[in-house]
């Protein structure tokens, strides 16, 4: 497999902007809800809290990047994506006449934000909407190699979850998280350089205490370690997220990173 570059990262949750506020780790008690500044008129309106923190993250990593977002391919990764809206749309059945909201509709499959943030910059390049469980980081991260290495020069990354709702709810899903990264087949403009990308028995990942339940929160680790400029190998699956009966010795994905300068 070519070489990867990283180019870009953004995240949001709750109290936290971006990845600069995340890694400081002193929340703005003040921060409920992303700009989305992509998003105007009935599109930011419509737009529901969870496609309103992906859009905002993948506003920011291509603008770190320097990455023309009407036209980059993107990536989108959720676990549960919509399900809040889903869940009314239920509701709604049950009441009445059985009525639906044609814009709960509209907002409550999978690839929602890619929609959403498709429309709002005109891009109509080439969009992937994965789902999963505690591989789902590493699949997308595989995803987007593999775009690259078939000739794309760059590919946004999207993960994105938020808390389970009711009747659903878990004491470790808390806040929303979003996370991006903008990935490349060009060195130029890049910090970090990833490679072998593969299955090997690492020290397990902490999950995040109002976090961890999130399967997107594997991908904090990559994003701390470039926020920071450490390279090192970086787990992408958190222990606690297994399947029950997976033994203990089973590896789990990885990757290196390392520190890189075009000079």
């Amino acid at each position: 497999m070519n070489p990867v570059f990283l180019r870009g990262v953004g995240l949001w949750s709750t109290g936290f902007a971006d990845p600069d506020d995340w890694c400081r780790g002193e929340p703005d008690p003040g921060l409920k809800t992303a700009g989305a500044a992509m998003l105007e008129g009935p599109l930011r309106r419509r737009a529901s809290p969870l496609t309103r923190i992906s859009v905002e993250v993948f506003d920011q990593a291509t603008r770190a990047a320097g990455v023309d977002p009407s036209a980059v391919p993107t990536i989108w990764a959720t676990a549960h994506g919509e399900h809040g809206t889903a869940i009314k749309l239920l509701k709604m059945m049950l009441r009445g006449e059985g009525k639906v909201s044609p814009t709960h509709f509209h907002n409550s499959v999978h690839n929602t934000p890619s929609a959403y943030a498709s429309i709002a910059v005109g891009n109509g390049s080439a969009s992937t909407t994965l789902t999963g469980g505690p591989e789902l980081v590493s699949s997308a991260i595989l995803e987007a190699f593999c775009h690259l290495d078939a000739g794309t020069p760059e590919v946004v990354v999207v993960l994105g979850d938020e808390p389970l709702h009711a009747p659903f709810e878990r004491g470790d899903m808390q806040e929303p998280l979003a996370i991006s990264f903008v990935f490349a087949s060009d060195p130029e403009g890049a910090s970090f350089k990833l490679s072998n990308l593969r299955r090997e028995r690492l020290p397990s990942i902490k999950p995040h205490e109002r976090l961890g339940g999130l399967y997107v929160s594997a991908g904090l680790p990559l994003l701390e370690h470039v926020v920071s400029r450490r390279p090192g190998t970086i787990p992408l699956e958190i222990e606690e997220h297994r399947r029950p009966g997976t033994p203990a010795d089973e590896p789990g994905w990885c990757l290196d990173l390392e520190t890189f300068s075009a000079d």
